[in-house]
């Protein structure tokens, strides 16, 4: 085993985890999306038009569970804009949260070894009126060795 473990950048696979899952839907119900973990801003020198909702995934970390494990909370909210109506942020709320139950799998690079709690998808009032949604998840993570 192991004298030192090293934990990897768990909003970057569960980032690009959703990003894959919502590309691989039939038929690509929820194109064009921002996913990230921090919130989608316009560049004023060359602005963009914003995208129809975003995904934010926040990892509030947690306790250490053992030498390799330890067990994170993440926070993910999902904020549609003006060009999306309330029920499509409430379906992508419900299937990113179906998403998250089965990130837990035997797979390279996958650090999530299970999903022990989850909460939401609840609605949040948002100041400019926008739809949102709210979800949190406990999971169990196993680090690497280092190197």
């Amino acid at each position: 085993m192991a004298d030192r473990v090293v934990f990897s950048d768990l909003e970057l696979f569960l980032t690009g985890f959703i990003r894959r899952e919502l590309a691989a839907m039939p038929g690509q119900p929820f194109p064009g999306g921002f996913i990230s973990n921090e919130f989608w801003v316009n560049n004023p020198t060359t602005p963009k038009p914003a995208p129809p909702f975003q995904i934010i995934v926040r990892d509030d970390s947690g306790p250490r569970t053992s030498r390799v494990t330890k067990s994170p909370t993440v926070g993910i909210t999902i904020l549609g804009s003006d060009a999306v109506s309330k029920i499509v942020i409430t379906n992508l709320g419900h299937t990113v949260f179906a998403i998250m139950e089965g990130c837990a799998r035997v797979e390279p690079g996958n650090p999530v070894a299970a999903v022990l709690g989850a909460t939401g998808p609840y609605k949040v009032v948002d100041e400019s009126g926008q739809p949102r949604r709210y979800m949190t998840f406990e999971l169990s993570v196993v680090g690497t060795p280092f190197p």
